[in-house]
């Protein structure tokens, strides 16, 4: 598991960087142009002049640069070349994150499955009302009821998936992004972001109700755990 999470944060931090590479370069295209160009030498009146041609909207566009004369085109040539240099790489840098998005998806899935322990119960209060008493056997979660209440109870169906209850138990959690997550994780004990060991710490009080979460072994009340 500690394997998996680290090569997801490697990932995740990748598709940051290249994320932000790509911002970069896209603010950069704007300022100088985007447009593919090149340089072709157009003899008129018997005399060589240089020309930028680019194919905008079907259509063919031209601009003069002046004599062929050595360097006179130099500075066109560089910026030219930046510009093909830039666009290559902003493709590179979508095809990368497109493909880093997908692994980091699907590792997030695995790393979703392998959350929880196998087997395991816990049962949810309002106050000290039982709200639902929750069953996990491997991939099967199943719920009883035991209130039918929008705010008294947290589950909105009797039988869900892992995932469903992995986001349900992350709504009873602070936020994953929030500034001061890691220094809590610490206060913890805990060395990365899971729903159901945060919860474990936490009981998923919140200020907003009076729902919390009790586990096996647990001898508590509503009024050693909420916070209002």
């Amino acid at each position: 598991m500690d394997k998996t999470r680290e090569i997801y944060d490697y990932l995740d931090n990748k598709l940051k960087d290249c994320t932000k590479e790509l911002k970069q370069i896209e603010d950069r295209l704007n300022v100088i142009g985007d447009k593919s160009s090149s340089i072709v030498i157009k003899k008129i009146n018997g005399k060589k002049y240089y020309y930028e041609q680019w194919r905008k909207d079907s259509e063919i566009h031209s601009k003069a640069l002046g004599k062929v004369e050595p360097g006179a085109v130099y500075e066109t040539e560089i910026e030219i070349q930046t510009r093909r240099d830039l666009s290559d790489r902003a493709n590179e840098l979508m095809f990368l994150i497109e493909n880093l998005s997908r692994e980091k998806d699907e590792l997030y899935k695995h790393l979703l499955s392998n959350t929880f322990s196998d087997k395991f119960t816990f049962e949810v209060f309002w106050k000290n009302e039982i709200s639902a008493r929750v069953s996990v056997n491997k991939s099967k979660v199943h719920v009883s009821r035991y209130i039918i209440h929008p705010i008294r109870q947290i589950f909105s169906s009797d039988n869900i998936s892992r995932n469903q209850l992995n986001e349900v138990l992350r709504l009873r959690c602070p936020e994953e992004g929030r500034a001061d997550i890691q220094s809590k994780l610490k206060a913890w004990g805990l060395d990365e972001y899971n729903p159901i060991e945060i919860v474990k710490k936490t009981h998923g009080v919140s200020f907003n109700d009076y729902i919390w979460i009790r586990f096996p072994g647990e001898n508590i009340t509503a009024e050693d755990v909420l916070v209002r």
